[in-house]
């Protein structure tokens, strides 16, 4: 049995209309740990009376009829850090299907280390889209298509909705998305790296998992764009067809050799425009024989002509060239899920279920702009 962690917190702010209240906290599950911190599952009980849960959360009654909110996760991070208030800034000013909620938040001191820990309370998924490839790779097959355009198409309308903030998260990868399999839904976690980028002012390079870090990242780029998130996006969905992911070097400067393998020679005006200064391996030989075209199709030889080609236009080396999330979503290897009929298995169900993936917001069609309607015209 998992060890229970209860204590009472005397002010517990509420997210969504800033209300404090005292609460006690029930925590029961680790179920992540990094150097950020920790994410424990919990559940929280408001001590005044009739107190309403305003958004909707789940309700669970334990303990002889007591009331308890919940199931949430709680992320602990350091609160003296340089980062301490910004992903709560932005966790507060985002609000998105796709994106993870913010719940609650509140400062505790630990009694181990005597520190002030944040701890950020929100929603929680049953699991995430590492554990999914995991899931399916054990099995010997690739998550079904249905499932992956649903989740990928989810995963761009999220990054449309934050780089319309020029929010860029600068961590995109398996298991900073959330799923729930039952429903086939997605959400973006995480934000303990994002970052608002201001035109023209730099911002370190050294960011976002290896696997899936841009190349101008990678050649010390430090004045980047919210583009980086496509390149992560690219690598996401080049893993779910591939069950591994595409570029694994062994060191940051054998990931660019990695990711030459598929794209070729990165250009001279690469460098150039990423950063003049960089000194490294340019990979300038060609490594395969064929096109990049033929290349592309010998990788993924078991994918679909569409899911190759959205490849193509998001794993490219100049970022300006690059998909942005607008060109996903209307890319036609999401043609299936508007048609009337599109529905999906989650996995193990007997029964189909109807996906709602176009209940766009005005800011969202604002984005799209002159894209929207040949988005949400039917097929």
């Amino acid at each position: 049995m998992p060890e229970v962690n209860e204590y009472m917190i005397d002010r517990v702010t509420e997210n969504t209309t800033s209300a404090v209240t005292p609460m006690i906290v029930r925590e029961y599950n680790k179920i992540g740990e990094g150097a950020f911190g920790t994410v424990v599952e919990a559940v929280l009980k408001p001590l005044e009376p009739n107190t309403e849960e305003s958004n909707g959360s789940t309700t669970t009654i334990a303990n002889g009829g007591e009331r308890w909110l919940g199931p949430y996760a709680i992320k602990r991070v350091p609160a003296q850090t340089e980062y301490k208030s910004r992903e709560l800034e932005l966790l507060r000013v985002v609000n998105h299907p796709n994106i993870v909620s913010l719940r609650y938040f509140f400062d505790k001191q630990s009694k181990s280390d005597g520190e002030v820990y944040q701890n950020l309370v929100m929603e929680c998924l049953p699991s995430n889209l590492q554990n999914e490839i995991k899931y399916y790779k054990q099995s010997k097959y690739t998550i079904p298509y249905p499932h992956m355009k649903a989740y990928t198409f989810q995963l761009a309308r999220a990054m449309l909705y934050l780089h319309g903030f020029g929010i860029s998260h600068r961590d995109i990868k398996p298991s900073n998305i959330l799923v729930d399999p039952s429903t086939v839904t997605l959400k973006i976690c995480d934000f303990g790296s994002a970052k608002k980028l201001e035109p023209n002012q730099p911002s370190v390079s050294y960011i976002c998992s290896r696997y899936y870090r841009a190349p101008e990242l990678i050649v010390g780029c430090s004045i980047y764009s919210t583009k980086i998130d496509v390149w992560g996006l690219g690598c996401v969905v080049a893993e779910m067809f591939l069950g591994k992911p595409i570029f694994q070097g062994q060191t940051k400067e054998s990931q660019l050799k990695e990711i030459s393998k598929l794209l070729g020679p990165p250009p001279k005006t690469f460098f150039f425009k990423s950063n003049p200064h960089y000194r490294g391996e340019m990979y300038s030989t060609k490594l395969f024989s064929c096109t990049v075209e033929e290349r592309f199709e010998q990788i993924f030889s078991n994918s679909p002509p569409d899911a190759i080609d959205l490849l193509m236009k998001i794993l490219v080396y100049d970022p300006e060239v690059r998909s942005s999330p607008r060109r996903i979503l209307v890319h036609p290897f999401f043609h299936e899920l508007k048609r009337d009929k599109f529905q999906v298995y989650p996995r193990g169900a007997s029964e189909p279920i109807t996906l709602n993936l176009f209940n766009f917001s005005n800011y969202e069609l604002q984005l799209l702009g002159s894209l929207k309607d040949e988005l949400l015209t039917s097929v």
